[in-house]
């Protein structure tokens, strides 16, 4: 099974850089995706005027900085092309390109597998023992397109932990939710996309954008080809032993051991 130390074969080191950051500041701070606000970085400077006669105090300003919360990589989305992150457009290769689900209501029976976009179809996995897997029988998917978010239920750590189909949000420090797709009519097609076994066979990338999970697509998924996803550095790198263990039990689920 892989550990913290075997995720450096195959998974890429990056942060949102200045020109990302600059752009969000040029942007509307209340940028929206779906309703939900991106995180921005403000820092505001009060002077604040302390007296107290009883205990013989004077008035004396006090300066007190107040930092809201902070922009990161999770804020971002990732130009695969330009090598660098965006906010709401890249600026050489426009807006990112996602592709819907198909519009299935939660609770319908066979809902995951209903939910497939148009050109993939669940079948058996090229991967032995793998079960399941997701296939391209459309044109190909470009480097760049995005599905998602996974869907599922909110459950807590040691359901999500005796899982094969959870994901972790991280919300801050010591906070965390995990969402997990077991529950066929609670969740959508992501669910069957199978972890790559090796840097060489992933095509997808898995991270959180906005309190939610998205896969990326990281090389062209030609007609035949299975999607097979591994996770994006920045990602896990706030969630430490979680993380491992939620991947562990991913990989392991499908019978799989990453070396």
């Amino acid at each position: 099974m892989s550990s913290a130390g075997d995720r450096q074969h195959s998974s890429r080191k990056s942060s949102a850089p200045d020109s990302a950051r600059s752009q969000l500041s040029e942007d509307m701070q209340t940028e929206t995706n779906g309703g939900k606000e991106g995180s921005v970085m403000k820092e505001e400077t009060l002077e604040l005027s302390i007296s107290n006669h009883g205990n013989g105090l004077t008035n004396t300003p006090e300066v007190i900085s107040i930092k809201e919360e902070e922009a990161d990589d999770k804020d971002f989305l990732y130009c695969e092309v330009c090598q660098s992150f965006f906010f709401k457009k890249c600026e050489v290769h426009g807006p990112a390109l996602f592709i819907p689900d198909t519009a299935v209501p939660m609770g319908v029976a066979d809902r995951a597998r209903q939910t497939l976009p148009p050109g993939l179809e669940i079948q058996k996995s090229s991967i032995p023992d793998a079960g399941l897997g997701v296939f391209n029988k459309g044109e190909t998917v470009p480097v760049g397109a995005h599905f998602g978010p996974y869907q599922g239920e909110l459950v807590d750590r040691e359901e999500a932990m005796n899982s094969g189909y959870s994901w972790v949000i991280y919300m801050g420090r010591q906070c965390e939710e995990y969402i997990d797709a077991k529950r066929e009519m609670h969740a959508n097609w992501m669910r069957y996309v199978n972890c790559a076994c090796n840097d060489g066979e992933q095509n997808l990338m898995a991270y959180q954008y906005r309190g939610e999970i998205l896969y990326r697509c990281c090389r062209p998924i030609n007609p035949g080809q299975e999607l097979l996803v591994w996770y994006e550095d920045y990602y896990a790198r706030d969630l430490g032993p979680t993380f491992d263990q939620l991947w562990n039990k991913k990989c392991s689920a499908n019978g799989k051991v990453h070396t």
